[in-house]
């Protein structure tokens, strides 16, 4: 006869509610995952690029303009397609959703949004669960315009500023080969690994 036990779990639910600036926030009712010394996230984002006079914004990839007069991003806010990947990994990390519970695109006052305020919130949202990041890995997917060392230096620069120079930070640049809508040069994604520390 084969006898077996079953561990009793308890599940409570994640909390849902606004701040004072009406986004959304998530807080964790799960206090035993908060002592956990070490958090692991991963983001993911895609924006649509496009040629002059198409309605496109200015390129940028860290905060950092990429200097390609024939290519520019679309997005609701500045299209900041790194900036809203490392975001997402920092929430991911600490289970605070995403950025389109902070950010939402239906909302008008997110416009134009300069993507460091997107980042600064995720990192603030972290840092109120009693966590800071300690190493970013980050593969930029794009095919039209090769990043040469010169601008990962200048991505890699811009982001100590906003995360700290302690943070062990590396920028890889990948095509696509050629394959699917980044291949064709319609798109830029990024994925980030963000690895966080208890503070």
């Amino acid at each position: 006869m084969l006898a077996f036990s079953f561990r009793h779990y308890t599940v409570k639910t994640n909390v849902v509610n606004r701040n004072a600036l009406g986004q959304t926030r998530h807080d964790a009712s799960d206090n035993s995952m908060d002592k956990d010394a070490y958090r692991i996230g991963l983001g993911y984002d895609i924006h649509r690029l496009v040629g002059t006079g198409k309605g496109g914004k200015p390129f940028k990839l860290g905060g950092v303009l990429v200097d390609d007069s024939k290519i520019f991003v679309v997005g609701h806010s500045d299209g900041d397609t790194l900036l809203h990947a490392l975001a997402d990994a920092l929430l991911g990390a600490t289970g605070c959703g995403d950025i389109g519970d902070y950010f939402s695109e239906l909302d008008s006052i997110n416009k134009d949004m300069d993507s460091r305020i997107i980042l600064e919130s995720a990192i603030k949202e972290a840092s109120l669960r009693g966590y800071r990041p300690t190493n970013i890995d980050i593969n930029i997917i794009l095919e039209r315009v090769r990043l040469g060392r010169r601008l990962k230096d200048a991505i890699k620069k811009a982001l100590y500023d906003m995360l700290g120079s302690d943070v062990m930070i590396n920028v890889k640049a990948k095509t696509n080969e050629g394959l699917d809508a980044i291949g064709r040069g319609e798109a830029v994604s990024c994925q980030v690994i963000a690895h966080l520390k208890r503070i």
